[in-house]
């Protein structure tokens, strides 16, 4: 009896340690998930829980959890976390990005292009839609999204088996993040160039003037009016055009040996 119940742990611990794997990243990317919301042993806690809630076997199926063929079955799994938590992430890195650019435009962001060792790492203003990004998506069933998300990965990459990702769209997912944040920036950015044209022609009449310290005071002035004209029309709505869903997971994966991609 105490065998069995012995080897029966070893099994419990197999898929625990295999859903770990896949749900782990998405708890590590996701800014409201991650260390500086959750601790350490809370956390692992509620990612082994929620792993296990989305486990598609029984949990007596999975391989020792000390033999060799957990090894690339682990693998695996890390993997595809990895890729999850990036879909998952993909509107909070773009509104991360977008407050980059704009305090990079109007000067914030200065001292770490003078000085990169001592200069801060991250703007003000890319933290401030990151959290904002959190609470638009967590207000319009963000949870929900993700546990769907983690839910139809397990239908199209079993953990028991071979999956491997598509690699087109992985190709493109970066220059996707980038082309977003540009155009969500572009009307400040246009505006913030204008007003360095503005002011270069008055240094020009005033050479006097410290054009270069005046324009800092006045872009952040600028920036901030134009985020707050289309600030709540505009980025709200991104957020959630740009959430991923769970019915777009499907082109990421194609089966071992197929030439399709799975729909």
């Amino acid at each position: 009896m105490f065998y069995a119940l012995y080897f029966e742990i070893h099994h419990l611990v197999a898929s625990a340690a295999m859903g770990f794997a896949r749900v782990a990243p998405i708890f590590f990317f996701l800014p409201f998930l991650n260390s500086g919301v959750l601790s350490g042993a809370p956390r692992n806690a509620i990612i082994v829980l929620v792993a296990l809630g989305v486990w598609p076997h029984e949990l007596s199926e999975a391989p020792p959890f000390l033999s060799v063929a957990m090894i690339p079955l682990v693998l695996q799994e890390a993997a595809v976390g990895v890729m999850l938590g990036c879909l998952l992430s993909w509107p909070f890195w773009v509104m991360h990005a977008l407050g980059c650019i704009i305090d990079n435009q109007r000067g914030a962001t200065l001292s770490s292009s003078i000085d990169p060792a001592n200069g801060i790492d991250t703007s003000e203003m890319a933290n401030f839609l990151n959290m904002f990004a959190a609470v638009v998506y967590l207000q319009n069933g963000g949870l929900v999204t993700m546990v769907d998300v983690l839910n139809k990965s397990y239908q199209l990459c079993d953990p028991m088996n071979e999956c491997t990702p598509s690699l087109p769209p992985l190709l493109t997912f970066i220059n996707q993040v980038a082309q977003n944040a540009l155009v969500l920036a572009s009307p400040v950015v246009l505006v913030l160039l204008l007003s360095e044209v503005f002011l270069g022609l008055l240094s020009r009449f005033a050479p006097q003037m410290n054009a270069f310290a005046i324009s800092l005071t006045v872009k952040s002035g600028i920036a901030v009016l134009i985020m707050l004209l289309y600030f709540s029309p505009v980025l709200p709505d991104n957020v959630l055009r740009l959430s991923f869903q769970a019915t777009g997971l499907s082109s990421w994966f194609y089966e071992r040996g197929a030439t399709h991609v799975l729909e």
